[in-house]
């Protein structure tokens, strides 16, 4: 008897320290998962600033493309400066579209790394969990070896 007491007791003590390994380990991840989030809404700001300041070049390109094909009184033309300028609202606007698709896939794993967050978060507060029931709770009875008039079933 005194022996598998020992023995278990041995198994549950390695069972707490492998549950207090997996713990440090999803809290690592989660400092990790953490550090992701932050540069990623660090990329997703900087995306939309990029975003921001493509739209009065754009703007700009636009209005001096409008105002060449509306000239009253002249003959429109496509010259070399219309061609510029067709091509500079095409390289802005696909600029502008690369920019928008970035930000929809930093925001994408943003969303991801938020519920990897979620997740791991609910993992550590059971893995706490089993180590206070584990150790504060069922270690504390086991601590002491059962009296022989308790083994018996006297009491």
């Amino acid at each position: 008897m005194w022996n598998q007491f020992n023995n278990v007791n041995v198994a549950f003590t390695n069972r707490i320290s492998e549950t207090a390994d997996a713990k440090n380990n999803l809290q690592a991840h989660l400092a990790k998962t953490l550090q992701e989030i932050f540069q990623t809404e660090m990329l997703i700001e900087s995306l939309k600033k990029a975003l921001r300041d493509k739209e009065n070049p754009l703007k700009v390109a636009q209005t001096r493309l409008e105002e060449r094909t509306r000239r009253p009184n002249i003959e429109l033309c496509r010259d070399n400066p219309h061609h510029r300028l067709v091509g500079e609202v095409r390289e802005i606007e696909d600029t502008i579209q690369k920019l928008q698709e970035r930000l929809m896939e930093a925001e994408n794993t943003l969303q991801t790394l938020v519920k990897t967050k979620a997740t791991l978060e609910h993992d550590l507060s059971i893995k706490a969990n089993s180590l206070f029931l584990d150790q504060e709770k069922c270690m504390s009875m086991r601590k002491s070896f059962p009296s022989l008039p308790r083994l018996v079933g006297y009491t």
